[in-house]
């Protein structure tokens, strides 16, 4: 017989006055069977592994795993054979929630996170895991009694890690793209990647050239180096428009050693020079 679905409500658990609540705990014996509740929440596994359930799906968090979870979801937590884990847990009403996305405005994919089937759910580097877990662990240091700085402290953590974490990975719309090939596209508009070129490309995809060649052409009509030097060129749109640097450092910041090249390029792109488009669209700011 399967277990009943419980219903956690915000006002059984989450202080009114701090708008949060934050739980740390250590093994599958300290969690709840099936349930659902009418808050938000996200949680880290911060060691370990475990099996969870979401909407009936079955998934493997591992250390690092950051899940963000909505009210409507529906989950649980299974042990692995010879494994447990520790996760630490924050919980929000959904009214502070919604006014963070209606701060962030329409730009903030909302409807794609709260109507997707499942929760985001994405591993986290060790780095910033570390970087996440110690942060979520300064909450410990706050007096009980002090609720407007706990609040405080929740809310800045919810904006942190919901705009750094969160929102690089929810899909606005359905990608038909091959997920290897989504995934390269958002990888090489790394500085770090782009620079390194058409070898990051075939690194990071562990594809052949011929193959990109066709990829490429297939989804964004024009060859690897073409959308490499279009991600490149949208970067250095962004350096004339935001910094004070020389459009040599632009350029080799954006990764165009040859100063020529690059204002070939960027005019056939942009039909203005660097300097030109500076001086029409820079801000008097």
């Amino acid at each position: 017989m399967e277990s009943p679905i419980q219903l956690f409500r915000a006002e059984d658990g989450i202080d009114g006055e701090a708008e949060g609540h934050y739980r740390d705990l250590s093994g599958i014996g300290n969690t709840a069977g099936p349930h659902t509740h009418d808050f938000f929440e996200f949680f880290l596994i911060s060691s370990g592994s475990v099996c969870h359930w979401i909407n009936g799906k079955k998934e493997q968090l591992d250390e690092g795993s950051l899940v963000f979870m909505r009210p409507q979801d529906v989950h649980f937590y299974v042990k692995l054979p010879g494994k447990d884990f520790r996760l630490i847990n924050l919980s929000y009403y959904s009214k502070t929630v919604m006014e963070l996305f209606a701060y962030l405005g329409e730009g903030f994919p909302q409807d794609a996170f709260l109507s997707a089937a499942y929760p985001v759910a994405i591993r986290l580097s060790r780095q910033d895991k570390q970087l996440l877990q110690r942060r979520m662990e300064k909450l410990y240091r706050i007096p009980q009694h002090d609720k407007l700085w706990f609040r405080t402290e929740l809310r800045s953590l919810l904006s942190e890690v919901y705009v750094s974490h969160m929102l690089p990975n929810v899909v606005a719309k359905p990608d038909e793209r091959p997920p290897w090939f989504a995934q390269l596209c958002l990888q090489i508009k790394n500085p770090a990647c782009f620079h390194e070129g058409i070898a990051a490309m075939l690194r990071l995809s562990g594809k052949s050239h011929a193959h990109l060649c066709r990829v490429f052409q297939q989804w964004e009509q024009l060859t690897p180096l073409q959308y490499l030097n279009r991600v490149k060129l949208q970067y250095a749109e962004n350096l004339l428009l935001s910094s004070d640097w020389s459009i040599l450092d632009i350029s080799l910041e954006a990764g165009f050693h040859n100063l020529g090249y690059f204002y070939k390029t960027f005019k056939a792109l942009y039909g203005h020079t660097p300097l030109q488009y500076r001086r029409i669209h820079q801000s008097a700011f």
